[in-house]
């Protein structure tokens, strides 16, 4: 089959269109022959060689994707040749301690689809029964492939972990991120005021049109902890997402308000942070961690994507070099792996997408999907 594979780590440049073998399902296993997948921020980690995510090379990356249920194994149950379905991208054994008490995405073996195994960066993936979703007949698989990393991680943090609750106040900091843009959706479905931060000017009107009240453009490493303040009338928020690390924390928690909640999933800024432990006591803060989500959440989740009451923004396509005249620009942000004569495809690409395909400067600042028909 073909896949857009990892021979080496590096930069975009490292992947490379190849052949690999068409796995075979086995037990409970399922093969789906994808129709979409979507790249998310920790396939470049994957990529880049981080020690977190070692993987044996050649690899095959990608956690998102969609498509149709090619074969099934013998012991597969729910899901049949045909189906049209999701891939949920968090692998767990189902029978550890944490997977018993619905704690899956604390399993002793869980991983992230594409971290360990190959991944949805080829025309075929082959899955537990447990990690495949049914798409509705009329949900398109761009939208579908679209939404379930970050959307998964961003309902997590925000209700499984910070118990967001209606009317309340949450600061949503490195807005233009895809898991941003999916808590500012996410916020704004459960009825409260977001509060995002970004570093761009030019993304703030795209930010607010994806649900945020209002928006702070934090220039020359000022901070935004006033900002907060003044907004809320001195209260401070109620719940800080965060996902940047150091260069955001001190501020978010200064951003907090009695008994506010900071709940956090990444550390793209580095792994150490300062605090002052005065305003952890002081004020009854709490602070939450978050990895993923748990199967349950997704299948919420899931529900409202569909029923479109939380709608990831929407995708861009281009029909390959011929049919698209950014290809040159694509080609130069994303190399070989759009270099295809299949369509290629813009997924949740968070404030940089309106209606109109737009552009990412490089791989690493917008997520560049692949579209095998």
């Amino acid at each position: 089959m073909k896949a857009a594979v990892l021979y080496e780590h590096g930069g975009p440049d490292k992947l490379q269109m190849g052949e690999v073998p068409t796995p075979q399902p086995h037990k409970n296993e399922v093969l789906v022959r994808l129709a979409v997948a979507g790249i998310n921020h920790v396939d470049i980690w994957v990529r880049k060689g981080l020690p977190a995510y070692p993987v044996t090379l050649p690899h095959v990356m990608g956690a998102d994707g969609a498509g149709v249920v090619e074969a099934v194994g013998p012991e597969a149950e729910g899901v049949t040749e045909g189906d049209r379905v999701v891939i949920i991208p968090g692998l767990s054994c189902g029978s550890c301690a944490y997977c018993l008490r619905g704690q899956d995405n604390q399993c002793d073996t869980f991983e992230i689809m594409g971290t360990k195994r190959h991944g949805t960066y080829a025309e075929y993936i082959l899955v537990p029964d447990q990690n495949v979703f049914s798409i509705p007949d009329n949900f398109s698989f761009e939208k579908a492939a679209a939404f379930p990393l970050a959307y998964w991680t961003a309902w997590h943090m925000l209700l499984g972990r910070a118990k967001l609750a209606p009317k309340e106040k949450v600061l949503v900091v490195g807005a233009s991120a895809g898991v941003a843009i999916a808590a500012i959706q996410i916020g704004k479905w459960r009825d409260a005021k977001v509060l995002a931060v970004t570093t761009s000017p030019n993304k703030a009107d795209k930010i607010k049109k994806m649900g945020a009240n209002e928006v702070f453009v934090q220039e020359g490493g000022k901070g935004f902890s006033k900002w907060v303040l003044k907004a809320t009338s001195g209260s401070g928020v109620d719940v800080a997402f965060e996902h940047v690390g150091p260069a955001t924390w001190e501020e978010s928690v200064k951003s907090l308000g009695r008994y506010g909640r900071l709940v956090t999933c990444g550390a793209t800024s580095g792994p150490d942070v300062k605090m002052d432990l005065r305003y952890l006591f002081s004020r009854d803060l709490a602070l939450f961690g978050a990895k993923m989500g748990t199967q349950k959440e997704f299948q919420e989740l899931a529900a409202l994507v569909f029923d479109g009451k939380i709608d990831p923004p929407p995708q861009g396509k281009c029909p390959g070099p011929q049919g698209c005249p950014e290809y040159e620009k694509w080609k130069a942000a994303a190399t070989k792996v759009i270099d295809l004569d299949h369509d290629v495809v813009l997924l949740r690409g968070g404030a940089r997408l309106e209606a109109e395909v737009d552009v990412p400067e490089d791989l690493e600042a917008g997520q560049v999907g692949l579209q095998f028909i």
